[in-house]
C-alpha cells in the first residue's frame, strides 16, 4: 500500500480547513488554543490528521490524537512522533491502527458517539428525566460526587474537582441520596459533552441512566452547543444501545494507551 503523503499543519485554521466537521477535534481539550499555542498538528492527503498539545512548552505534546483510516493513522503516528523532540505520554488512534512497532501499555478501546440536531433527530422524552435535577460543582458536591461514583461508575473519565465540568445532573430517593448522576462538560473551545455517567448498583434497570443523560444532552445543547458528544467504553453494548435510543451516533472508534518509559 502507498503511503499518504502527510505535512505538518502550520495553525489551527489550516488543520480546521482540513478537518473542522470531525465531532472528536471539535469536542477535544480546546483543540484551537492547543494548536495556536504549540502549532503541533500533521495532516494527510486522504483527510486523516493528528494533533496534540502541551503547557509544558512549543511543540510538546502530552497526549497525541490520530484521526483517520487505520493506515493512514499508524502512518501519521510514525511521522508525529518522530519529529517530536519527546514521546508523548500517551496516544489515541482509530481501532486497527497497526501498533505492533510501538511498545506500550495494555490499551483501552471506546467509542465516541456525537448527537448532533442538524441531523433531523429530536431529542426524545425520557421517562423519570424529571426527576433530574441540576447540581452545581463545589467542594461539597465534589466530595459527594466523587465517593458515588466510586460504586456506580468506578471507571468515571470526568473527576469531580475538574474544571471543565460546568453542572451535574442528579437523581435522588426519597431521602436525599444519590441514585444516578452525570456531568456535563466543557473545555474552553471545545464543544459539549457528557461523562461520567453512573447508576446506584441497587437502582440499576430503571432507566435513571437514560434519564440523567437525556436531561444532560439537552442541557448541553440549550447551552448553546451546536452539538453533543460523549465516549464510553467498548464494548458495552447496554450503554451504546442507551445512547442510541436518544439518538447519538457512533462516529469513532478508538484505543488508547500510554508509551512506555
Amino acid at each position: 500500500m502507498t503511503e499518504p503523503v502527510i505535512r505538518r499543519a502550520e495553525s489551527a485554521e489550516e488543520l480546521f480547513a482540513v478537518a473542522g466537521g470531525d465531532y472528536l477535534l471539535r469536542s477535544d481539550a480546546a483543540p484551537e488554543e492547543s494548536l495556536e499555542q504549540q502549532g503541533v498538528a500533521w495532516v494527510a492527503t486522504d483527510g486523516g490528521f493528528a494533533f496534540g498539545g502541551s503547557a509544558d512548552g512549543p511543540g510538546l505534546v502530552d497526549w497525541l490524537t490520530v484521526i483517520g483510516t487505520p493506515e493512514t493513522a499508524g502512518a501519521l503516528l510514525r511521522q508525529a512522533l518522530a519529529s517530536l523532540p519527546r514521546r508523548p505520554y500517551g496516544f489515541s488512534v482509530p481501532r486497527g491502527t497497526d501498533m505492533a512497532v510501538f511498545d506500550f501499555s495494555e490499551p483501552e478501546t471506546w467509542d465516541f458517539m456525537a448527537f448532533d440536531p442538524a441531523w433531523g433527530v429530536e431529542l426524545p422524552a425520557i421517562p423519570g428525566e424529571e426527576r433530574v435535577t441540576e447540581m452545581l460543582p463545589s467542594p461539597a458536591a465534589d466530595a459527594e460526587i466523587a465517593g458515588f461514583l466510586k460504586v456506580a461508575n468506578p471507571s468515571h473519565s470526568a473527576k469531580p474537582g475538574w474544571e471543565a465540568i460546568q453542572a451535574w445532573g442528579v437523581v435522588r430517593d426519597a431521602e436525599g441520596a444519590l441514585l444516578a448522576c452525570g456531568a456535563y462538560c466543557r473545555r474552553d473551545g471545545g464543544n459539549g459533552y457528557l461523562a461520567s455517567i453512573g447508576t446506584r448498583p441497587e437502582a440499576r434497570g430503571r432507566g435513571l441512566g437514560a434519564a440523567v443523560s437525556a436531561w444532560l444532552t439537552r442541557r448541553s445543547l440549550a447551552n448553546g452547543d451546536g452539538f453533543c458528544a460523549l465516549g464510553h467504553w467498548h464494548p458495552n453494548e447496554p450503554a451504546r444501545r442507551v445512547y442510541a435510543r436518544l439518538g447519538f451516533r457512533t462516529t469513532h472508534q478508538m484505543m488508547s494507551g500510554r508509551f512506555e518509559a
